[in-house]
């Protein structure tokens, strides 16, 4: 039953994905899960457009240009009390099938959190998630984030670095609010700068680098079983771009 569930959710994402200019490189399965490499840049993605990869559920999420690079922005500049996308009910649909009703209570509960949803299958097993992104401005944040085990109930885990508080925090949203699980100072992030976030699952395990230094390392309760996504914060403007997925 759970599997026939898990397949009808994400049918939607799997046939998307296939016209996707997305990198998959399937070298073995497990259980029919994809266990290889999904790389997604948007280098060939129109500015200005919708990323075709990822569903932006909440805030303003962009294909753009800053410093001559192309990614994904978000862009926090006119936001109030976080906008839930108008076509919320559609994109939930698409990534959970009938279950879209409970991620649509989750997520509309407190919209203060932007996220856009990778339109992969959900994520089963040990993963490593990889992102670089730019902070560009914000007056109040300038964080960026992986969102992972994103479930049908609109719940998740996640860990994000903040340019104007040089910390990184691994957290849990549920319904739509946020609790903040562990938080590690001294961790400079400079704006208008590349780095480099990296989340890895092992088991319950779970590690998080930024710029290639450790800075989470803790057991989750349970291994994660659900879809993977970026993550900001209120009026942050930052640049996402080399969204990679791996076994690690």
């Amino acid at each position: 039953m759970r599997r026939r569930r898990a397949a009808r959710a994400t049918v939607a994402g799997v046939c998307a994905l296939v016209a996707l200019r997305v990198g998959w490189s399937q070298q073995a399965s497990d259980g029919g899960r994809a266990v290889g490499a999904l790389t997604v840049d948007f280098n060939a993605q129109a500015v200005g457009a919708p990323s075709a990869d990822f569903e932006a559920v909440i805030g303003d999420w962009r294909v753009a240009e800053a410093g001559g690079q192309r990614g994904y922005e978000v862009d926090g500049a006119r936001w109030r009390q976080g906008t839930p996308s108008v076509s919320l009910a559609d994109q939930a649909r698409r990534l959970y099938g009938d279950r879209y009703a409970e991620f649509l209570d989750g997520v509309r509960a407190f919209a203060f959190f932007p996220l856009a949803i990778h339109r992969g299958p959900a994520v089963a097993g040990d993963f490593r998630a990889t992102v670089r992104f730019c902070p560009q401005a914000g007056r109040i944040d300038q964080a960026a984030g992986i969102a992972f085990d994103v479930r049908p109930n609109g719940n998740y885990l996640g860990v994000r670095a903040n340019a104007l508080e040089d910390n990184v925090l691994f957290f849990r949203v549920v319904r739509g609010r946020r609790s903040i699980l562990e938080t590690i100072r001294a961790t400079p992030t400079p704006t208008r700068t590349w780095h480099t976030l990296t989340v890895t699952v092992r088991g319950r395990r779970l590690t998080a680098e930024l710029d290639g230094v450790p800075r989470v390392a803790r057991d989750l309760e349970a291994p994660p079983n659900g879809r993977l996504g970026l993550w900001s914060k209120a009026d942050s403007q930052v640049l996402f771009d080399d969204f990679r997925v791996e076994r690690p």
